[in-house]
């Protein structure tokens, strides 16, 4: 498929000038875009409309049937993704259910068109790889051109041009060997593509001119928006924003001729770029209201990331800066999620690759090993055939034969010896894997809480210091975000001291250090910050601990569980509720609860609250956690001899309890006493203080 870079690389924008404003109120109709677009859709719709009733026509369920429905299913994926879906499904079926291989091979491309209209990547590199194997199997060089072209597109837009360019160059050769002038052109304009990812400019608009040859000479105008597009990027990139805008204007009419709605999509976004560039916001706006319209009907993530960027630096140019910063928020919380997604897919590539060279390693080593096997093996029976032949013969050489046997038996041992030792090695490196297996699973959770929970309060903290620093912003303007802002960062302080102390205990272990300490007074200690974390979300914090409970455990770690039961309360406490803490003491232990009637855990959810499986969602006011909390604070009670459960109910709250043992030492006091003394020579010795 002929296709250009989706966007413009994205980079995180500099958070500009930001002050109060209201937000536009946006009405736009889809159907408008329908009614701009030239008569060559009415063209293009009479063609779906005849292979709509030759599919009508013909209900059989044959060959002519599924070449039919991969037809309308392949006209159908730029207009309408979902009816595209629906007929690629069932070429797809009945291709199976008749063994007909090139029909499941068509369905299969199809199939992976519709998912990269939605962003789906991923799915539709697993759908193509999957067409191009049938495709190597059936040894059709039509179809091995076309999906070889696909898989490089994929990689382009999958941030990898050095892997695109030997798929892309692999299907040029194919279409050049058959002279197919339209498909060179797509090849062509995609190697430009690559290469504009790989920011070599010049030799990506030698290919692009070279593909808009071709185009015109077949007067291919679907073709030429996708040509004119890259020609606009690289316009834009170095900064020829008239060139860009001239480029930007041809593909986005190329587009509405086509009746290509994600490539019109493309262009709006790409001319509001340009425009917001050359200073002329009002049409840039415009621009940016049809591409958000028409995205929300394909549901394109991608391109709603860069809409929120683009709007961002439009909001900013108008100098409506509270748009632009809700703007901000609104592409860094996509963006996040888009980096995450693309670390896991590098993360999977990366072990599939690992995986691969491993078994490549593998079975080299075995082949080496089979070869030495048949080499002794026939060394062996070389030996026993000529002694055998000469045994009858001469007793000397019955004496040789005889040797050779028990050289035999000790090749045999040695070679059992060796078994072993391999078994031995082997058993090693498998432990091995296991413990780097570990450390990488700690590695991916701490950078995962620190690239998604720690970056959006930090990147949010620098923008309106950057305001504050500036003078953009005045102190009462920034007052307004203080009391979030520092909710924010201390949910992050939290998150940090839970992940240090996860990490540490996975990595080398925490050892217990018990002594005995007064219960209530640590409590005390800690109610305080968290009674103004309770305020900021106007939540009442109280607690009935009111005399001495001496205990004996590691107080650093009760501190924690402390900290992260209270803290987990206020954050699923919406605001007017309450979280108490009470304690029962028995006869040899003392049970801690603490109880709030906020949101409740789903019934659904319950099981993994004290598993393995790391939990985390948003709280009341979309604080923040790393999942870590409560199996560490399992981890640490187990550790003091303890026991820790809850209960719950969505919509009435949850109420968390643990024990710990008491002090046996009754003789200790739990407080220190200072008393100051006056020695009078009248009065006598009076106590002054204590």
């Amino acid at each position: 498929m002929d296709r250009p870079r989706i966007a413009p690389h994205l980079s995180l924008p500099t958070l500009y000038t930001m002050l109060p404003a209201s937000p536009l109120n946006k009405c736009i109709l889809i159907p408008l875009y329908f009614l701009l677009l030239s008569p060559a859709v009415a063209a293009q719709q009479q063609i779906n409309d005849s292979l709509l009733s030759s599919l009508r026509a013909h209900p059989q369920k044959d060959t002519v049937r599924i070449n039919l429905l991969n037809q309308v299913s392949r006209m159908y994926f730029t207009k309408d993704a979902s009816m595209a879906a629906s007929f690629g499904e069932e070429a797809l079926l009945l291709s199976d259910s008749l063994h007909y291989t090139p029909g499941k091979i068509w369905a299969l491309r199809n199939l992976a068109l519709v998912e990269n209209t939605k962003g789906h990547l991923d799915q539709q590199m697993q759908l193509t790889l999957n067409a191009l194997k049938l495709a190597e199997v059936l040894g059709e060089p039509y179809m091995l051109g076309v999906l070889n072209n696909d898989v490089g597109n994929i990689f382009t837009e999958l941030n990898s041009p050095r892997d695109a360019l030997p798929y892309l160059k692999k299907s040029l050769a194919i279409k050049m060997k058959r002279n197919e002038k339209a498909e060179i052109g797509k090849t062509i304009n995609n190697i430009g593509c690559a290469y504009i990812a790989l920011k070599m400019y010049d030799s990506a608009m030698y290919y692009l001119q070279r593909a808009e040859k071709i185009k015109l000479e077949l007067n291919d105008q679907r073709g030429l928006a996708y040509t004119y597009e890259n020609m606009g990027i690289i316009a834009m990139v170095t900064e020829r924003y008239t060139d860009a805008l001239r480029f930007h204007q041809l593909s986005s009419s190329y587009y509405k001729e086509a009746g290509n709605l994600p490539g019109v999509v493309k262009a709006n976004l790409n001319l509001a770029e340009v425009q917001i560039m050359l200073g002329d916001v009002k049409n840039a706006d415009k621009n940016l209201d049809n591409a958000k319209a028409l995205n929300d009907k394909l549901g394109n993530a991608k391109n709603e990331l860069i809409y929120y960027k683009i709007r961002y630096e439009l909001d900013s140019a108008r100098k409506d800066y509270a748009a632009a910063f809700a703007d901000y928020k609104a592409y860094s919380n996509r963006n996040i999620d888009f980096f995450n997604a693309e670390k896991g897919r590098q993360i999977s590539r990366s072990e599939e690759k690992y995986e691969a060279e491993k078994k490549q390693r593998e079975n080299v080593l075995l082949k080496k090993e089979q070869h030495m096997h048949l080499a002794t093996i026939q060394q062996q029976r070389v030996l026993v055939l000529s002694a055998a032949a000469l045994f009858l013969a001469l007793l000397l050489i019955t004496v040789m034969v005889y040797r050779l046997y028990k050289r035999q038996q000790e090749l045999y041992l040695e070679l059992n010896n060796k078994n072993q030792e391999v078994s031995m090695q082997n058993r090693i490196i498998l432990e091995q894997n296991t413990t780097l297996e570990n450390l990488n699973q700690v590695k991916d959770k701490i950078f995962s809480v620190i690239s998604h929970d720690l970056r959006s309060p930090l990147a949010i903290l620098e923008g309106l210091l950057f305001l504050l620093k500036d003078e953009k912003i005045d102190a009462s303007q920034f007052r307004m975000y203080t009391d979030e802002l520092w909710r924010d960062v201390k949910n992050t302080a939290y998150m940090m001291d839970n992940m240090l102390q996860w990490a540490s205990n996975q990595m080398k272990g925490i050892g217990v250090k018990p002594d005995d300490f007064d219960l209530t007074l640590l409590l005390s200690r800690e109610f305080d910050l968290l009674q103004t974390l309770a305020r900021q979300k106007e939540v009442k914090l109280w607690h009935e601990l009111n005399k001495n409970i001496m205990v004996y455990a590691d107080p650093d770690m009760i501190r924690l569980v402390l900290r992260n039961l209270i803290n987990n309360a206020i954050k699923f406490t919406p605001a007017g509720g309450e979280v108490q803490i009470t304690a029962q003491v028995g006869n040899d232990i003392a049970e801690i609860t603490v109880k709030d009637n906020g949101t409740g855990i789903p019934l659904e959810n319950q099981h993994r609250i004290f598993s393995n499986i790391y939990y985390s969602t948003t709280g009341t006011q979309n604080e923040k956690g790393c999942g870590l909390g409560l199996h560490l604070s399992k981890d640490f009670v187990e550790r003091n001899q303890g026991q820790i459960w809850f209960n719950s109910m969505p919509g009435t709250g949850s109420s968390f309890s643990f024990t710990i043992p008491l002090s046996e030492d009754t003789e200790i006091n739990p407080r220190a006493y200072t008393m100051v003394v006056q020695d009078h020579p009248v009065n006598g010795v009076r106590v002054l203080r204590r």
